[in-house]
């Protein structure tokens, strides 16, 4: 749907009705990969989608103490690796390149040997690596398309907000009726659920029964009893991702941190879509919103399991930051601040830890090589048989 005069000509919800009209309805992750991914009219491609001017705000914009922090964890699992000398830094999906930057910091001053390793970068957006080059031009960063193109090597590194962007397919469960009046709703099938049109108008619409091969290869991210209407998110391209990191740390060693909004479990129908830091429809001039899912923690754990890590987690992200030292370290940097930038530090912390805000919807995983014990920021801690943070 692009590289040609007339597709650049045209809007992307255009093109993709004209596409549906010749071909048929699509797959939600073909919807969902033009809207982000079009290099004509694809939201990535376009404006700055971070920040106060852009949708959507992520945790390394909002205090550097976040950046601070996700660097001190992985100096520690580089020093209990032992600090190996020909590992490779890694970010998937790296934003303006502030959390890289931030992390970088911290590495310079309490782990100087993972400070000077090669930094790897996995970005298909142009304008965001301009962005990034910018803001790390001093460490030499190196692009990839896809992690294929990384070093063969020890990795370390980090996705935020990597994982909820990845092109992700529904299935819906319809029942079956031997009469109109006569509805069974233990028996039934999952369809594919694909964008079609109504009026030549953006939609949902029922696909094709899944085929036995295809019900076999997610069966185990399927919900157990289905009901009439229920959707199922089924994203295989983040499998993909998993696998791909996964199979590099279990033959050469290393940590990973993943940190996204999600559950253990699969979200059902979490579509959504964000402008201008507020909710919009799906259908909502594609390209110009953002859109997302939550992320199936349950389903990356699976697929690292099969390929030889283990996936810790996950937790609430206020409760790992807490307890690897957030209070400590804004305490710290309190101490040094005046009033106003004393209550900008509060407000900040709040926001990246408080359950109302970003500390429960998002949470943390680490993937590492298969092995026993639970790291600092993923052990339970109760007091009077409740968890605390």
């Amino acid at each position: 749907m692009t590289g040609t005069p007339s597709a650049k000509a045209m809007s992307l919800s255009d093109q993709i009705i004209a596409d549906i009209k010749a071909n048929g309805p699509i797959g939600l992750d073909s919807y969902m990969a033009a809207c982000l991914g079009d290099t004509d009219h694809g939201y990535y491609f376009g404006k700055d989608p971070f920040g106060a001017d852009g949708d959507f705000t992520t945790a390394p914009e909002i205090s550097g103490l976040f950046g601070e922090m996700c660097g001190l964890y992985l100096a520690h699992m580089f020093e209990l690796a032992g600090t190996p000398t020909n590992a490779e830094i890694v970010e998937l999906g790296p934003g303006r390149g502030t959390l890289m930057r931030d992390m970088r910091h911290v590495w310079d001053m309490v782990m100087p040997a993972l400070s000077r390793l090669p930094v790897n970068l996995v970005e298909t957006s142009p304008s965001l690596r301009k962005q990034q080059g910018r803001t790390l031009a001093p460490f030499e960063p190196v692009w990839h398309e896809s992690l294929a193109s990384c070093p063969d090597a020890p990795l370390f590194g980090i996705a935020n907000e990597f994982f909820d962007a990845l092109p992700v397919r529904q299935v819906v469960w319809r029942t079956k009726a031997d009469t109109a009046e006569n509805v069974d709703t233990a028996k039934g099938s999952w369809h594919h659920r694909l964008v079609g049109l109504d009026n030549d108008e953006l939609c949902f619409v029922d696909g094709a029964e899944l085929g036995a091969d295809e019900h076999a290869d997610i069966k185990l991210t399927l919900p157990e009893a289905p009901s009439e209407g229920m959707i199922a998110e089924i994203c295989p391209t983040a499998d993909d991702v998993i696998a791909a990191l996964s199979s590099r740390i279990a033959r050469r060693g290393g940590a990973f941190l993943i940190i996204d909004y999600g559950r253990n479990g699969n979200g059902g129908d979490s579509l959504q879509a964000v402008a201008d830091h507020k909710p919009v429809d799906v259908f909502h001039q594609a390209g110009r919103a953002d859109l997302s899912h939550w992320v199936d923690f349950a389903a990356l754990s699976r697929c690292a399991r099969n390929n030889g890590c283990r996936l810790i987690g996950p937790v609430p992200q206020g409760r790992f930051l807490m307890r690897i030292g957030l209070a400590s370290r804004a305490e710290q940097a309190g101490a040094a601040a005046d009033n106003e930038q004393r209550r900008a530090l509060l407000a900040a912390v709040d926001r990246l830890t408080s359950p109302a805000q970003m500390g429960e919807v998002f949470k943390v995983a680490l993937l590492v090589p298969d092995g026993e014990g639970t790291p600092p920021g993923f052990d339970e801690i109760t007091m009077n048989g409740e968890d605390i943070i």
